[in-house]
């Protein structure tokens, strides 16, 4: 039967996996006369009860047997009382009692038309009433605007991106969609060439203005998804001529600048609104750097330096990489309200120290096992011990709980610190700023250029910010790298932390990721004395490592370190798909860690399931991008509509309500990439470095990282040539930015006046 057309209506049983951010799925549906058919293809839109009109081709897989390899699917309207019901039950404040109440009213077949006609009537008949009976009827009208968009979109492989669109455009998605479908382009995974195929089919000529401004706008939007704040404007103008197969003038340019979409300076081209952020950036980066310090700080600073006269402001700050080789230096730098903080610090620890309460802006760089945590804790008791009050932050959930657990201080996340109201920014900022002399930030490596400005703005006159992160790891997700930035500009004090201390230089992850950052491959072999904690096993064969791996996560991993295969242990890979790709890793270890589970939301999702929060945060839950948990239970809607369906999930030690309407920003966490789990720390790390899992996408910095978030053990499943030309091989792909070269303006602006 293998490439034999397949053309009918089925009805989708059970969804057995589903990627919302690729669309892919593999579901279980039955034909007209109910034979089972399996469907393999872009699926994710569609859910368990539905009706499709789908097409493909059938196809015999090795593994799964006969299938039919999808192309397009259309939802089409239920007949039958369960499916109606089914989708009845999706619509806010009606449970299975009000659904048939609808269907025992109306008629399965004429239910869904009689609530389209009126929707407060229908919704009447049923026993709702008042507030209840209007937000149901904006919930199904909500569902239609989402499956109007499905009909649009499914026959382009991208009915999986409704919802997606209908969250941020609310009831005039369709509308935006049918007239300027090169808006899909702002969307994450919908390139300017699926968009302008939209487009095409709607009309839309090949020489508009519309279309070559969508692809110089596509072009800014890309580089800012790879890092860039903006582009040379001749190179701008020659990837958006790419795109549409033609020239593009400058003038065109020109004419999106007077129109505000666009800002040019200096031959750069910016996205408006990306400008205005580095622009603010460098402002208060110069503010910091030339303002006055805290009296009470500097106080400090000139008592624990024994008395030297107090620094001026920070334009010609002196870069300290003293290198302090004594033998017998500190494993931990201890602080005492007695004898002083800097008692037992380095002299780079020291240093950063006497900058940080002598400069409103300070920088501390340093790979693992320089004693960052020692020193944060150093600058925050010295500032204490003079009755300044002290803030911890970190970009991340997790990265805040090490914080305080390394620390011994309260830290809390960036977004939490500034007290973020969804929908309404910050509670504070320059008109209500943070009420604390210092403020500590560590992870800065991760905050990008937008995630910087929120909380600079937040900054008081007086307050001093001290900024910690690891200048080689992983570049932050998002346009900018401020932190890597400023560790580069001349005129921000920066202390780099180059002594690994004792008891760290015993640890084979330790001496392996600073191995990587010199570009050398880590050594796998334990010299005598050393802590043996980095492990590589070799496989060639990629099920051959998918075995090992999931031996390894489940099994002797768990038993050899006494850890909880899902809560202490993380798989990093560097591509989704492929034979060794995240997904695969996935679908193999939730197979083996939680086949048993009780499926939730048609399939895509099990209880006990491990699961990592990705797109926005949601401030108002406390869950932010980057939270791992783990799926508890689900509870289903009250039959009278007074308890709300949600889904119950749980980190360490919070549980959370999740809206199942929101259950799309939840995806499998067994495995994930390197950028998504740049803020965990944990027991033990499994990386993946083979040739079947996008060998060429790992790079130094990915490396580097992925080596340095286990506290136990690091064990590397691939082969010793993927590891040896990771270390080797550092991101090339160059991030634009113009931080820096602000400064350096505003400094000579200061000079010539």
């Amino acid at each position: 039967m293998a490439g034999v057309s397949f053309n009918a209506e089925v009805t989708v049983r059970l969804i057995r996996f589903a990627n919302e951010d690729t669309g892919w799925a593999v579901l279980d549906a039955a034909a007209r006369d109910g034979t089972p058919v399996a469907l393999v293809g872009p699926l994710a839109h569609l859910q368990a009860g539905e009706r499709a009109r789908v097409l493909g081709e059938w196809v015999t897989d090795a593994r799964y047997g006969r299938q039919v390899k999808v192309s397009q699917a259309l939802p089409l309207a239920p007949r039958d009382p369960e499916l109606v019901t089914a989708v009845l039950r999706r619509i806010r404040h009606v449970g299975a009692g009000r659904a048939k109440a609808l269907i025992d009213r109306f008629g399965a077949e004429t239910a869904i038309d009689a609530i389209d006609a009126d929707p407060p009537a229908a919704f009447a008949a049923c026993g709702l009433r008042g507030a209840r009976a209007v937000e149901a009827a904006e919930s199904w009208r909500e569902l239609r605007v989402t499956r109007r968009l499905h009909m649009l979109l499914a026959p382009h492989q991208l009915g999986y991106l409704a919802n997606r669109l209908h969250e941020r455009w609310g009831a005039r998605a369709h509308e935006i969609v049918t007239s300027d479908p090169y808006q899909l382009t702002s969307v994450f995974g919908v390139g300017f060439q699926l968009a302008d195929r939209i487009a095409r089919g709607l009309g839309i000529e090949g020489d508009s203005s519309m279309r070559r401004r969508a692809a110089i706008v596509h072009v800014l939007g890309e580089s800012e998804r790879g890092g860039s704040t903006c582009l040379p404007l001749d190179a701008a103008l020659a990837a958006a001529g790419e795109l549409v197969g033609g020239e593009i003038d400058a003038e065109l340019l020109e004419r999106l600048a007077d129109d505000g979409a666009l800002t040019i300076e200096d031959g750069w081209v910016y996205r408006a609104a990306t400008a205005e952020l580095e622009a603010e950036l460098a402002r208060r980066i110069d503010e910091l750097l030339t303002g006055e310090p805290s009296e009470r700080l500097s106080g400090a600073a000139r008592s624990e330096a024994g008395g030297s006269a107090r620094p001026g402001p920070a334009a010609n700050a002196r870069r300290v990489t003293a290198h302090d080789s004594r033998e017998d230096a500190p494993t931990d730098a201890r602080t005492d309200a007695d004898t002083g903080p800097e008692a037992e610090l380095t002299a780079e620890q020291g240093a950063a120290l006497s900058a940080a309460l002598a400069h409103r802006l300070s920088v501390i760089t340093g790979g693992p096992g320089t004693g960052k945590t020692a020193t944060i804790r150093a600058i925050a008791t010295a500032a204490q011990r003079r009755g300044g009050s002290v803030m911890l932050v970190a970009p991340t959930g997790r990265a805040a709980v090490r914080m305080s657990e390394s620390s011994g201080l309260r830290a809390r996340t960036v977004h939490s610190a500034l007290g973020w109201v969804p929908g309404l920014g910050p509670e504070h900022d320059q008109d209500a700023p943070l009420a604390c002399d210092l403020l500590i930030v560590d992870e800065t490596s991760m905050a990008n250029l937008e995630l910087l400005v929120a909380l600079l703005r937040a900054v008081a006159s007086r307050t001093h910010v001290v900024l910690v992160g690891d200048a080689d790891q992983l570049a932050p997700v998002g346009a900018g790298k401020p932190f890597a930035e400023l560790v580069g500009c001349e005129r921000v004090p920066v202390t780099r932390l180059t002594h690994i201390f004792r008891q760290a230089a015993g640890s084979m992850i330790v001496q392996g990721a600073h191995a990587i950052r010199r570009g050398l491959p880590p050594s796998f072999a334990a010299a005598e004395g050393m802590r043996r904690d980095l492990f590589l096993i070799e496989r060639g064969l990629p099920r051959d490592a998918l075995s090992e791996i999931v031996t390894l996560v489940c099994e002797r991993l768990p038993s050899h370190y006494g850890v909880d295969p899902v809560r202490d242990i993380q798989v990093f890979a560097p591509v989704y798909r492929g034979e060794l790709g995240i997904d695969a890793l996935n679908a193999a270890l939730r197979e083996a860690l939680n086949g048993g589970g009780r499926p939730v939301l048609g399939g895509r999702l099990r209880i006990g399931d491990k699961l990592i929060m990705t797109g926005r945060n949601l401030h108002e839950l406390g869950l932010m991008n980057g939270t791992v948990l783990r799926l508890l239970d689900e509870v289903e809607r009250d039959p009278d509509g007074r308890d709300e369906a949600a889904l119950i999930l749980g980190d360490d030690d919070t549980v959370f309500r999740l809206a199942p309407e929101e259950a799309e920003r939840l995806t499998l966490a067994y495995a994930c990439s390197v950028h998504r789990g740049q803020g965990i720390e944990l027991p033990v790390a499994v990386i993946v470095a083979h040739q079947a899992a996008g060998a060429f996408f790992l790079r130094r910095e990915m490396l580097y990282t992925a080596v340095t978030r286990a506290r136990l053990a690091t064990v590397v499943v691939g082969t010793r040539e993927v590891v040896a030309r990771a270390a080797r091989t550092p991101d090339t792909a160059r991030r634009h930015g113009r931080l820096a070269q602000r400064l350096d303006q505003a400094m000579n602006a200061q000079l010539a006046n």
